[in-house]
């Protein structure tokens, strides 16, 4: 039995790990490929969960003929390494022989790889990419002579695709056809993959730690709304989620630090800068790009907009506006019953509504609406 192994975070899987699988077991004769999902990588922290990462190869090796999911490091406690992983396929197969599929550029670093003597006795490499070229081909013999190493060299390149590059499309809300298999961009959208730097666990511990426990429970509120009133709206569930659940993320900060945020927002003025209740949501748009890595601009633009609204508004920005005043969390005042039944039904009209009350009850204070707000009800 001839068995590849493609490892790595696989994160995601995409079209180059398929291809490259598909004509290695064209060229080496290989019974099987394994796509093996890293667990608890040393060199890397992914931002996506074993479970993800495990049921993306799934359905990624369900539409690759020889190919199939290994969930052996991914099931493993601690920290992954290839050589307990070789080890441990050795015993469990041991008229195998295995082939572990990398790219040229990690020949670079395949002798940093955890005791890499003894994990060149388990495998042969099979290198793919620049593999031809002199520097390649030095490293390889360099390797051999020093380790013991076994190389054979993939006469082909895989396509121009990297899991950076698909995530970083998701991220800025662009198409991923064609970069990756189908069913694997159904999961991504389905699940919210990648539209940020960080996983929705590491958004909730983020913002548990830091918000005072009723924000915490108005940004819930306010997500779940979004997320479920989203699709009547035309907008993707998963990204009002995060527009919601984002909000308000700079509301634990002082707000000084709020408005030193809030004067990178260029469209921020001078009445809007010296609010104290409305600073949050320009300053919360900076801190979603920084530190959060959110890169669509419909999420931006939604969270910059969601106090005081404004005159061009998207539907995801009348949403995120919608959803943060009708939230079930709000307590009961008047005019919010009928914001609430409103918003099941019509988003934008719903968004005037919610701009009207807030307009009255400004000036119920002797206050004057911002500008765009007032421009909200012209």
């Amino acid at each position: 039995m001839r068995v590849g192994i493609m490892g790595g975070t696989l994160d995601p899987v995409h079209s180059g790990h398929i291809f490259v699988a598909r004509r290695a077991r064209e060229v080496l004769k290989l019974d099987r490929v394994m796509l093996l999902p890293a667990g608890d990588p040393p060199h890397k922290d992914p931002p996506t969960s074993q479970a993800d990462r495990m049921e993306m190869a799934r359905l990624a090796a369900a539409g690759c003929e020889g190919a199939f999911a290994c969930a052996l490091e991914v099931d493993r406690a601690g920290v992954t390494y290839t050589l307990d992983t070789l080890r441990q396929l050795r015993r469990m197969n041991p008229n195998t022989e295995w082939y572990y599929l990398i790219g040229a550029d990690t020949l670079d670093v395949l002798d940093t790889w955890r005791e890499f003597g003894e994990v060149a006795k388990l495998c042969t490499f099979a290198v793919n990419g620049r593999a031809e070229e002199d520097a390649s081909v030095a490293r390889m013999r360099a390797l051999e002579e020093r380790y013991g190493a076994r190389f054979v060299n993939l006469p082909f390149r895989g396509p121009d695709v990297s899991s950076t590059q698909v995530r970083e499309r998701v991220a800025e809300g662009m198409s991923v056809a064609g970069l990756v298999p189908e069913p694997v961009a159904t999961y991504i959208r389905a699940h919210g993959l990648y539209l940020c730097a960080k996983s929705k666990a590491q958004i909730l511990d983020i913002l548990r730690s830091e918000l005072k426990p009723g924000r915490f429970r108005h940004t819930l509120g306010v997500a779940e709304t979004a997320k479920r009133l989203a699709e009547r709206c035309g907008v993707d569930p998963m990204r009002a989620e995060l527009a919601g659940l984002l909000h308000d993320c700079v509301k634990s900060m002082p707000v000084t630090e709020q408005r030193a945020l809030a004067r990178e927002v260029p469209d921020a003025d001078a009445a809007e800068l010296a609010a104290d209740r409305v600073v949050h949501a320009p300053a919360g748009c900076v801190e979603s790009y920084r530190r959060f890595g959110v890169r669509d601009r419909s999420i931006l633009s939604a969270i910059r907009k969601h106090t005081l609204g404004g005159e061009e508004m998207s539907a995801m920005d009348a949403l995120i506006y919608v959803a943060d005043f009708v939230e079930p969390n709000r307590e009961d005042f008047s005019g919010l019953s009928a914001a609430r039944n409103l918003a099941e039904r019509d988003i934008f009209a719903a968004a005037r509504l919610c701009a009207q009350l807030t307009s009255e009850h400004v000036r119920s204070e002797g206050g004057r609406p911002h500008e765009r707000t007032l421009a909200m009800l012209k």
